[in-house]
């Protein structure tokens, strides 16, 4: 399923954001979960959660900023609605 590019789905809710890709630091609990995407300039528009649901937020987030820190992709994520995930 493609991932939808920047802005294409700002008149959606954020609970009824499809989510496309997480993505996780496992061993300090961070990931960050993706609604849109511009592959240009890798750049992502999602929610991120640094181990603290009070400090977790929608925003942008930068795909290579991900990987210098050793994030990853889950590989077996499903798209899903974001209000339908347990968080």
């Amino acid at each position: 399923m493609k991932i939808p590019k920047l802005y294409e789905t700002e008149e959606t809710s954020l609970e009824d954001k499809m989510i496309y890709q997480k993505w996780e630091l496992p061993h300090v609990g961070f990931y960050w979960l993706i609604a849109e995407y511009d592959p240009n300039n890798r750049l992502a528009f999602g929610y991120a959660n640094l181990n603290d649901d009070e400090m977790a937020e929608w925003g942008y987030i930068n795909i290579d900023e991900l990987e210098e820190n050793d994030a990853v992709p889950v590989d077996d994520w499903k798209p899903v609605k974001f209000g339908e995930i347990e968080r």
